[in-house]
């Protein structure tokens, strides 16, 4: 995926679906593979090897909660949309 092109959506409600590595002990083989995940918040930055959402945040402060995702784990990045 190519950061650059999502520069647009920067400070906006975006939509992410990715593919979540994932560690598994004690399994059989055949369940062993990468969590399909949708995430939702704020784009707040891209950069050459990773995206971050803001999916909280604590009134009048940059405090809060994020996500930060490898940019090769990323499948899609869109506005979001109400459903």
């Amino acid at each position: 995926m190519d950061g650059r092109k999502y520069k647009k959506l920067m400070g906006k409600m975006v939509e992410m679906e990715w593919r979540d590595p994932a560690g598994f002990i004690n399994e059989e083989m055949n369940v062993v593979k990468l969590a399909d995940c949708t995430s939702w918040g704020i784009l707040k930055k891209i950069d050459n090897d990773s995206i971050v959402l803001q999916t909280s945040v604590y009134k009048n402060s940059e405090c809060g909660d994020y996500t930060i995702v490898a940019l090769g784990c990323v499948t899609a990045l869109r506005a979001y949309r109400k459903r």
